[in-house]
């Protein structure tokens, strides 16, 4: 069974920063980037569950984006995988969400 990916629009924004971060640090670096952070994206789609929680309340989870520092920050709904965070560690180890 596949779920829906859902992305917010913090999670955008998070995308957008990074993507441009590294596109001006190297250019196609960002596309690399969006290419590891679709396959974290097809990764839920398809096992959703197979990642930990990361608050108390066992709402949020996240998913290791392979190559870079970023986790991806999500809530599964029904059939939905919906992302609310694209979370650069290395910047901001410590505030995984909002």
């Amino acid at each position: 069974m596949t779920y829906q990916i859902i992305i917010k629009e913090e999670a955008l924004e998070d995308t957008r920063e990074a993507y441009n971060y590294y596109e001006n640090l190297s250019e196609g670096l960002g596309e690399r980037f969006l290419e590891k952070l679709e396959a974290a994206y097809t990764s839920l789609s398809l096992y959703p569950t197979n990642f930990g929680f990361i608050d108390d309340k066992k709402i949020l989870r996240d998913k290791i984006v392979d190559v870079f520092p970023f986790t991806v920050i999500y809530s599964i709904k029904e059939k939905n995988v919906i992302i609310v965070a694209v979370h650069n560690c290395y910047k901001h180890p410590d505030k995984r969400y909002r």
